[in-house]
């Protein structure tokens, strides 16, 4: 048998009713038998001050009915185990082990408690065990901060997935601007996002999920040396697109700034303007319209960096790896 570290600053936590099940178990292992009842704070009380390792010691001295196999198997010292004992008999207010020749025997206290205590580690070692996930069985709500533009190039994809699935979940997307995104996660608001994140905290995990170069997109018969269409596909003001001519000391003339990706079709249809995109929202807004024209810009550093971002604290949640999981594979055709 391992040693199991239990500690009393656990005792209140665990999954919800099983931990307060799992504390009242543990009181009435040490508050009730040859001694008295105690009222709720003074168990509390007792609870705090209890090593519930010595529990998990108390099972081996009972099982074995000796301190030396004891110690063995919890890979302690003798000495520990006989003053774990001591400990257990005066929190107990009863003897536990009596010496019977070369060995030890129980009490009758003692073999009244090996029942509940073998139910009570059983039910603790169920409170720390990975809990199965099933996808299928998920319900309620999955909230994912999303540029419009993005959402156009992956929601389809995902949705299905999750409806063959997951079908009892549904997913809410949002959205927020990149600036915002930390302080969402931080508080619960959303429960990831997918975006360009240049910069972010430590406290925040990312997944790149794909890189995406940029294209011109304008309209077959409207192309003299026009203005720009600016899009917030990240979800901000600032624009990758306008530091770069800028770092060639040249300029563009933006006549217009929209996020949505209906707005750019229709505007490129009737403006002689051209919109610098990924190549992804490219070929999506293009779809099946061969009036749409399209050329890739040649610089390959031009490119942004597509991430699903979460906090730390959900890095092994089932829920947060299945919907990664999902991300990654829809996305797997925009990979280099």
């Amino acid at each position: 048998m391992q040693r199991v570290a239990f500690l009393h600053e656990n005792a209140g936590q665990g999954h919800p009713g099983g931990d307060r099940n799992l504390a009242h178990d543990v009181l009435g292992l040490i508050g009730v038998g040859e001694g008295c009842r105690r009222d709720g704070a003074e168990g509390a009380l007792r609870l705090r001050r209890l090593d519930l390792n010595s529990l998990v010691a108390l099972h081996s001295l009972l099982s074995t009915r000796s301190v030396s196999q004891s110690a063995e198997q919890l890979c302690l010292g003798l000495p520990a185990v006989s003053h774990i004992l001591e400990r257990l008999r005066e929190q107990c207010g009863a003897p536990l082990l009596c010496r019977d020749g070369r060995r030890m025997a129980p009490t009758p206290y003692a073999e009244a408690l090996l029942p509940q205590l073998e139910a009570w580690l059983a039910q603790a070692q169920q409170l720390i065990a990975p809990q199965p996930f099933y996808p299928s069985r998920l319900e309620g709500a999955y909230r994912l901060a999303m540029p419009d533009l993005l959402e156009a190039a992956l929601l389809p994809r995902l949705i299905s997935s999750l409806q063959e699935q997951a079908p009892g979940l549904c997913l809410q997307v949002l959205a927020m601007p990149e600036s915002e995104v930390p302080a969402a996660l931080d508080e619960r608001r959303i429960d990831g996002a997918i975006g360009h994140f240049p910069q972010l905290p430590a406290r925040l995990s990312r997944r790149r999920l794909f890189r995406s170069r940029f294209v011109c997109v304008h309209h077959a018969g409207r192309l003299a040396l026009p203005p720009h269409l600016y899009t917030s596909y990240i979800g901000n003001d600032a624009s990758l697109v306008d530091d770069y001519p800028r770092a060639h000391g040249q300029a563009r003339r933006v006549i217009a700034s929209t996020a949505s990706l209906l707005a750019i079709r229709l505007l490129l249809e009737r403006l002689p303007a051209v919109a610098v995109l990924p190549d992804l929202i490219a070929q999506v807004l293009r779809g099946g319209d061969a009036s749409l024209r399209w050329r890739r810009l040649d610089d390959a550093d031009l490119a942004i960096e597509v991430a699903h971002v979460w906090h730390r604290r959900r890095d092994a949640d089932p829920l947060l790896q299945f919907i990664d999981g999902l991300l990654w594979q829809q996305s797997a055709e925009w990979r280099d």
